[in-house]
């Protein structure tokens, strides 16, 4: 390598530990390597991995170009490269990439390895080598060649053929072999939606939204569906919800609510800001249930009578439906969930009331 682009994507989900990934780019071939890296390391750990991913195979690069991560501006980073001969740069506080080309390699390879990160979020750092494969697979419009043909100088064979149904002798070689497809399949398309999101911004020639700490946001997570139930019924957005911080170049990590068990890093693409109507504060609340409800009440209920929390830390409420005479612990009464009283709110805001002299949070 000659020049290469080096830098983090943050707040994956942890899995074993790992939580980040590594990316380096050649910045003439444009072909990326993906190392997985532990959620916290030190600089010594990073100059490890860089080398155990890129220098036993390229060699080492003449210049490297990163952001002002505090590994990569302290004294054990700096004077490792001096010492090898390596140019090291970084991009400035006011721009915080260094040139057009090397903003957009970064956000495209970012967007791709969210999506596909998203997709395998229980085994993703086993599967990063097929992501790092396909991508360099991919020919450059503008080239007519393939980051591994400009690597490389060939275009290498690939595992393009899967006979279904097996009747060999091997179940094992065949399911490794297949799921490899499947995730090279997964890749490209990961590649394919990144790219037409890049091309879309270019486009339009917008600009990036950009949120602070504290800003209510609301998210677009159909696509994060629970059970079987087609998205068509469920809403694109749910919330708002507060930012808890920026994460990465174009991604930020939401407070979510606990039931959404969902990783809560989204990339910018997946957020549109929320902007509360005053006059009329119920005009931007949903009138669909929230995603993890799967069934309602079957009575309207008349009033909140107890409350008690369950061991996985769900609250749930003792309700008494209409024609209920006095006295709690009658047929007519039954617990429920929260979930399923998301709309009878005041019933609940005024049991609590009562029963503690607070607000419910």
């Amino acid at each position: 390598m000659g020049e290469c682009i080096h830098g983090f994507i943050v707040g994956l989900p942890k899995v074993g530990g790992l939580g980040n990934i590594m990316l380096i780019v050649d910045w003439l071939s444009k072909y990326a390597v993906f190392v997985p890296t532990p959620a916290l390391f030190d600089a010594k750990e990073a100059a490890k991995l860089f080398f155990r991913g890129v220098v036993k195979y390229w060699g080492l690069p003449r210049d490297i170009v990163s952001d002002r991560d505090a590994r990569f501006t302290g004294r054990f980073w700096t004077e490792l490269f001096r010492i090898m001969g390596t140019d090291l740069r970084f991009s400035t506080s006011f721009h915080p990439q260094t040139d057009g080309q090397t903003e957009r390699i970064n956000a495209l390879l970012e967007l791709y390895l969210r999506h596909f990160v998203s997709a395998n979020q229980r085994d993703w750092p086993e599967l990063l080598d097929v992501a790092q494969f396909s991508y360099n697979l991919q020919k450059s419009e503008a080239t007519g060649a393939s980051p591994f043909e400009i690597a490389t100088g060939q275009q290498p064979l690939t595992p393009h053929t899967v006979v279904i149904p097996y009747r060999g002798p091997n179940l094992t070689a065949f399911r490794f072999a297949k799921q490899w497809k499947e995730q090279v399949g997964l890749a490209k398309t990961s590649l394919a939606r990144a790219s037409r999101k890049m091309k879309k911004w270019a486009d339009s020639k917008r600009r990036h939204l950009e949120f602070e700490e504290g800003d209510l946001v609301l998210v677009r997570m159909f696509h994060r569906t629970h059970g079987k139930r087609h998205k068509g019924l469920l809403r694109k957005y749910e919330g708002p919800f507060p930012i808890e911080k920026y994460i990465g170049k174009v991604a930020y990590r939401v407070k979510l609510p606990a039931q959404l068990e969902c990783h809560p890093v989204f990339h910018i693409s997946l957020l549109k800001p929320y902007y509360a109507d005053h006059d009329d504060p119920a005009r931007n609340k949903s009138k669909r249930a929230p995603m993890t409800v799967t069934s309602t009440l079957e009575h309207e209920p008349e009033e909140v009578v107890a409350h008690r929390v369950v061991p996985l830390g769900c609250p749930s409420w003792l309700h008494r439906v209409f024609g209920q005479v006095e006295g709690a612990w009658t047929e007519e009464t039954s617990w429920e969930h929260e979930l399923k009283l998301w709309q009878h709110e005041e019933l609940v805001r005024r049991y609590w009331v009562e029963a503690t002299g607070t607000l419910p949070t």
